[in-house]
């Protein structure tokens, strides 16, 4: 901060009426110094308590950490309504805001404070009227939110009056984002039309009425203005009912995100609309084009070209600065490894550099999303969370990502290597082998339970458990738990204890259903054998609703002071018939949270003998039955080592046969003695070919 902004704090309000007198620069003006920007995440803006998710509260080493980096502006999303009683912001709320806001303009940069989502009072309420937010049709009245805004806005501004350039408030977030899927206009989503930009439009206006009523400094402040859902392609919609600022124009900015989502957010799997996005232009290895982002996707080089200038005339040619206040690409942890996961990295770092570059020039300030988190599907660049990742607060983790947007801006390149340590931690599995996820659970605390969370996100026909019973894991491992502790003084008893919960969550509201693993098997956990273990629908503590729209199924260890190591087979589902079908076989990585983590691993030696396969939706297999024989017909495009397999409704081998394919069409027979419903398997490498079949 310079001597004016620090006198302006000392002295407060005795200087309104002298330094409203000296206009703030432009938005023009500042926008060639803010450089690239960093999002605090998952922090500020948290509903009632930063640290809930995880984050420690901002200190002096982390955000000299962002500085040191090579960034400029950091970007505060920040939680008002959740810390207000009766329309009033707490005070101590405001203090603790302006303590990342001074930590951040301290070190020389911009900050940007805004108001985020926090449960959504402004965002998920942009119509007068009746419409739809996450509850389903409600009524909302616009003047209503909109005086809160005004309210809020005049609160903070107050607080902020002396403060100089270097400050700038964001009148919204992503407002309508969460705008139900219910077949609309926009996408699936309910329409944004000039109807509800004009609502918006009023939002903007009560904030930068707000700010301006309160003098000093904030008479000519900038104020950052959101486009709807901050989404690119409804920039025309704010650029053609842009805002009426009292201080006239100059001193506002406008917002959009940037997340092309089968590149940056798309993780539950390929869908039949587009494959997710692992690789990026000539970061590919060149056998995957589905899965690579290039010629026109989103998130292309040419769309994002396209996208940005179309940003640099619609705004900063007239003007008006743009702020991308979120943008990034998840690391696809869970998903890849060995070398795809390593040219994955790569088309993330040059993709980011890329980005930046070309926001800087369309005269945007790209601002990253950073979360603090490092499991999959991270964007964390700066280690914060070191008492779950080890380390040091200030660790670069992503040291090639960073350096391609630091070479953007002109900056020197840092030492490191993230991507190869990321790799070794994610080798290569021979294909055709077997794998499944060995996760270890350590916890941290010793007077308190921790959770260790395996979570399968379904998508797609996945979502339908309605054509089970129930669902099947197998499983391995064990896991300790000390004891006695050091001290009754603690807290935690005489010894640790823990439990295993499988856990699924249905429909539209996420409703919550569990059962206690160990106790429906009556069993414990083995660590010198492969165990399945069976839950019915009805063993749930609360029977399951909601079966055919699914959203995610897991297990969850609870307890204090556990350690130890479990390696996970797969999650079946259980058709009324016994015969069971994989939900998933953790080929890749599923999420892994709180005391868990891990890693995918090759399950060597007999997994074949008593692991089912996951259905196929079609065959390319013509097959013909006879009494005691299996004839499978098929076509390969080259020779390889092959297997045919026939299993029993538990996922017994009862036939198998090693053979090489030729290239072309191919034949293999399976003799056998068993009669009923049995499953035929053809893998070449890693691609199988399933088909259900009745012997005779």
């Amino acid at each position: 901060m310079n001597l004016f902004g620090m006198f302006g704090i000392v002295c407060g309000t005795a200087l309104f009426a002298a330094t409203s007198a000296f206009a703030l620069p432009k938005a023009t003006e500042i926008f060639p110094k803010m450089g690239l920007g960093y999002n605090i995440g998952n922090t500020m803006e948290v509903p009632k308590n930063p640290t809930l998710w995880g984050n420690p509260f901002p200190d002096a080493a982390y955000v000299k950490a962002i500085k040191d980096a090579g960034f400029n502006t950091v970007r505060i999303p920040c939680a008002w309504d959740s810390h207000a009683s009766n329309g009033t912001i707490n005070a101590g709320w405001l203090d603790s805001v302006k303590t990342v806001v001074d930590l951040v303009i301290n070190n020389g940069m911009y900050a940007i404070l805004n108001s985020h989502w926090d449960e959504g009072w402004l965002e998920d309420h942009v119509f007068d009227g009746e419409g739809y937010d996450k509850t389903g049709l409600v009524n909302s009245s616009a003047a209503t939110v909109a005086a809160k805004q005004e309210s809020y806005w005049k609160q903070i501004a107050t607080k902020f009056a002396a403060y100089d350039e270097h400050l700038i408030f964001a009148s919204a977030n992503e407002p309508g984002v969460n705008d139900p899927w219910n077949g609309g206009a926009d996408n699936g989503q309910w329409a944004f039309d000039e109807t509800r930009m004009q609502v918006l439009k009023s939002y903007h206006e009560a904030c930068l009425k707000a700010v301006r009523s309160t003098g000093g400094n904030n008479a000519t402040r900038i104020v950052v203005v959101q486009a709807p859902r901050t989404e690119i392609d409804k920039s025309p919609l704010l650029a053609s009912m842009y805002p009426t600022d009292p201080a006239g124009d100059g001193y506002t900015m406008a917002e959009v995100h940037f997340y092309p989502y089968q590149f940056s957010l798309m993780t539950g799997g390929d869908e039949d609309w587009g494959k997710m996005f692992y690789y990026w232009e000539d970061q590919t290895p060149g056998n995957d084009a589905a899965h690579t982002c290039s010629g026109s996707a989103l998130g292309s080089k040419s769309s994002i070209d396209q996208l940005f200038s179309g940003l640099k005339s619609r705004f900063y040619d007239k003007g008006i600065p743009v702020v991308i206040g979120e943008m990034g690409a998840v690391k696809r942890l869970g998903v890849l490894t060995g070398n795809n996961l390593k040219v994955h990295l790569q088309a993330r770092a040059a993709w980011y550099g890329y980005t930046v570059a070309a926001a800087k020039k369309n005269g945007l300030v790209p601002c990253v999303w950073d979360t603090g988190d490092e499991g999959d599907g991270n964007f964390t660049i700066i280690r914060r969370q070191v008492n779950k990742f080890g380390g040091n607060v200030g660790d670069i983790t992503d040291v090639e990502t960073l350096n391609a947007m630091r070479e953007a801006y002109g900056q020197a390149a840092l030492p490191g290597n993230s991507i190869d340590s990321i790799v070794t931690q994610n080798p290569d599995i021979p294909e055709g082998s077997g794998k499944g996820v060995e996760v270890t659970y350590t916890t941290k605390t010793a007077d308190s339970s921790e959770t260790g969370t395996l979570r399968v996100n379904l998508s797609g026909a996945s979502k339908d458990l309605s054509k089970y019973v129930g669902l099947e894991i197998r499983l391995k491992g064990a896991v300790e738990t000390a004891g006695p502790c050091t001290g009754e003084s603690d807290g935690c008893g005489a010894y640790g204890w823990t439990s295993m919960d499988l856990f699924m969550m249905t429909g539209d509201s996420w409703d919550w259903f569990d059962a206690n693993v160990l106790e429906q098997a009556d069993k414990g956990l083995d660590a010198s054998k492969f165990q399945t273990i069976q839950v019915k629908w009805e063993d749930f503590r609360k029977e399951p609703t909601g079966l055919n729209e699914a959203n995610a199924i897991g297990l969850n260890l609870y307890g204090t002071q556990v350690t130890g190591t479990i390696t996970f087979d797969y999650i079946a589902g259980i058709k009324a018939d016994g015969s069971i079908e994989i939900i998933d076989d953790f080929d890749k990585k599923p999420g892994l949270e709180g005391t868990a983590s891990g890693k995918v691993v090759s399950l060597s030696g007999g997994s074949d003998a008593i692991r089912p396969v996951r259905v196929a939706s079609s065959s390319k297999m013509l097959v013909s039955v006879q009494p005691g024989m299996v004839t499978a017909m098929f076509s390969t495009n080259k020779a390889a080592p092959a297997k045919a397999l026939l299993l029993n409704t538990k996922g017994q081998v009862i036939a198998q046969q090693d053979f090489t394919t030729s290239k072309g069409s191919n034949a293999v027979e399976l003799r056998n003695s068993y009669r009923g419903v049995a499953m035929l398997v053809v893998r070449q490498g890693s691609q199988q070919l399933v088909q259900k079949v009745i012997l005779k």
